[in-house]
């Protein structure tokens, strides 16, 4: 997990035109360490800037109604949302502060919001000075925030990532990419999510359905899925609860190192489920009248079941069950269930 997400840090910086390099250059010496540590990026480094300048403009791009569209920002949210026609509307907040109001005035020319347009696609990145403009401008901090506000046609293909900011996106049907390095990220009314990712923040995905894949995790966040219907779900969490509630699908794989993992739903027949987590408990409320077989283990913890299971082997002896396999109805389904350091329950729905 942690390899996937160390990959997953690289593209994305790579993803808003902000490479390792070009990251530590544009903005602060500091690098994304910083950012990450305080939560919140391009934090005011110096207690005297006081005066604040903002600046809002507006662009529009032509996409039609299936058209592409790339946003990377690296210090503020991004909120994507169903428009009407066939142009998405783009709404650039930028904020800036600093000793004087001049100062700050002067920070809102120096980063700039790039707009390329071409064919159906537009690609919209967010653009702190380079370390060879520092110099030129004798300056090594840009206490600047972008908030990108953006209306698009519902159809639109979405690659959506921020360095640190959260993002939303909302009622947007075609396939959706987001990701975060510090900030949440929320996708809600979807058809066709294929990543949705934070490495410091939460991520949740709310009333979705498709017919591929899904694929959410987070480092130091809860994931959490509701309301979802999907031919596979793939949900992790290194340090944080993994949640899927109310979910349909054939297979699902979800695992949190220091986390819980719950589970509520309808099986589906010949559906196959592995949860696992390595320090935390593994809960399921099962509803519908799809069977399954069940493996079942815990090192410190106990394996129980509401429902009643048909045991393979002899019965363990004693009160505090440790692992259980067997078969419930029909034994359609396949649930795999694992914990080092936790319980596991399953109740029915």
């Amino acid at each position: 997990m942690m390899q996937r997400a160390v990959r997953f840090l690289i593209t994305l910086a790579v993803a808003v035109g902000a490479v390792p390099r070009a990251v530590g250059a544009q903005v602060y010496p500091e690098r994304l360490s910083t950012t990450m540590k305080h939560g919140a990026a391009y934090q005011r480094r110096d207690r005297d800037d006081r005066e604040e300048q903002t600046e809002r403009t507006t662009k529009t791009v032509r996409l039609g109604s299936n058209g592409e569209l790339s946003l990377g920002n690296i210090a503020g949210d991004i909120t994507v949302t169903r428009g009407g026609g066939d142009d998405a509307t783009i709404d650039v907040v930028k904020v800036a502060r600093a000793r004087s109001a001049n100062e700050a005035r002067e920070l809102l020319t120096l980063v700039t919001v790039d707009v390329t347009e071409r064919g159906g696609r537009a690609d919209v990145k967010t653009r702190y000075p380079t370390s060879d403009e520092n110099r030129r401008n004798n300056r090594r901090n840009y206490n600047v925030t972008v908030t990108l506000n953006v209306t698009a046609p519902a159809g639109t293909r979405l690659n959506v990532n921020s360095v640190s900011g959260n993002i939303k996106v909302s009622d947007i049907k075609g396939e959706i990419i987001a990701g975060s390095v510090s900030g949440n990220v929320s996708v809600t009314a979807a058809s066709a999510i294929a990543e949705a990712k934070s490495v410091s923040g939460n991520v949740e995905i709310i009333n979705a359905q498709g017919e591929e894949s899904l694929e959410a995790s987070s480092v130091s966040g809860d994931v959490t899925m509701q309301r979802v219907t999907v031919r596979r779900i793939g949900a992790g969490s290194v340090s944080g609860n993994v949640r899927l509630d109310e979910v349909q699908c054939d297979r699902a794989e979800a695992h949190s190192t220091s986390g819980n993992i719950t589970f509520s739903g309808a099986l589906a027949r010949r559906g196959r489920y592995e949860l696992k987590s390595f320090s935390g408990e593994v809960h399921l409320a099962i509803g519908g009248g799809t069977g399954f077989e069940v493996d079942a283990t815990t090192f410190s913890g106990d394996v129980r079941s509401d429902l009643p299971i048909t045991m393979h082997g002899a019965a363990q002896p004693d009160r505090k069950r440790r692992s259980l396999s067997g078969t419930y109805g029909d034994g359609s389904a396949i649930l795999e269930l694992s914990t080092f350091s936790g319980s596991i329950v399953i109740a029915k729905k």
